[in-house]
């Protein structure tokens, strides 16, 4: 079936054209810009022969009337597809390797276009249904180049068949335990101590104040490092190690700073 057939407007009696053309003299009396035309028979023979501009107007007092917003009147919408039926006959044709359906899809693609056409703001009747027709085919016959500019985030998915082996991955994976913070934080100094990034007695020293902002609310304390440098927790710290807490702060603050930058540089996750 072609794009008229899908639409039900292959031929003027059909229901929606033949009540169309029953209704034209109400829908000229109705609204001045149709009286150019004398009846639904003489429309598209009077469309070849328009200027634009004239066109144009004819078509936006059928789009008003067919819009859902606007007259939601079918039988208006039935006879402006005929009206628009040439291109969109070859607008399928043109697109007719997306799909086996194409003239169904663009027959409901211009449907929808038609009923929800912006009549109020929206001139050029012709050439935004069409182009919105063909934007939104190819959308519904997924193109890559509609995706890619509409929803880019779909475009880039990789589509995983569900006898796959990687769901099977994908379970064992999550049926691990994942790690808490705790032991990544002693698995992170352990490396950094094995690889001689930091010492033992810079290890225990941020432990240390890990363990005092674990008792205290650091989120609260103005300095930065996650509130390990503040000086309420280095004077704590400094009173168990029996040094100065400016100290600690230098000596905590060059150990993070090394732990930062080896892991940006091996990428691995602090």
């Amino acid at each position: 079936m072609g794009v008229a057939e899908q639409l039900g407007i292959e031929d003027e009696d059909g229901e929606l054209l033949a009540l169309a053309a029953r209704r034209w003299r109400d829908w000229a009396r109705d609204d001045g810009r149709l009286d150019p035309v004398t009846d639904l028979g003489a429309l598209r023979p009077w469309l070849k022969r328009a200027t634009e501009r004239d066109a144009d107007e004819v078509l936006q007092a059928l789009a008003r009337r067919a819009a859902i917003d606007g007259g939601d009147d079918r039988a208006a919408a039935a006879t402006l597809a005929w009206a628009l039926l040439p291109g969109a006959c070859l607008l399928a044709h043109r697109l007719r390797t997306l799909s086996e359906r194409i003239d169904e899809v663009v027959a409901a693609q211009l449907w929808l276009e038609i009923r929800s056409f912006a009549w109020e703001r929206l001139t050029r009747v012709a050439a935004n249904i069409l182009m919105n027709t063909r934007t939104g085919v190819l959308m519904e016959c997924d193109a890559a180049s509609q995706l890619a500019r509409h929803d880019p985030t779909w475009h880039q998915i990789y589509q995983v068949e569900p006898d796959a082996s990687f769901w099977g991955e994908l379970r064992a994976t999550h049926a691990q335990p994942e790690p808490t913070a705790a032991e990544e934080l002693l698995d992170l100094l352990s490396w950094a101590c094995d690889n001689r990034v930091i010492s033992d007695q810079d290890r225990s020293l941020l432990l240390s104040l890990v363990a005092a902002a674990d008792r205290s609310d650091a989120t609260t304390y103005r300095r930065g490092r996650g509130g390990l440098l503040s000086n309420e927790l280095s004077e704590q710290v400094a009173k168990e190690y029996g040094i100065a807490p400016v100290t600690v702060r230098r000596r905590a603050g060059r150990s993070i700073e090394a732990l930062s930058q080896v892991c940006q540089t091996r990428r691995i996750s602090a």
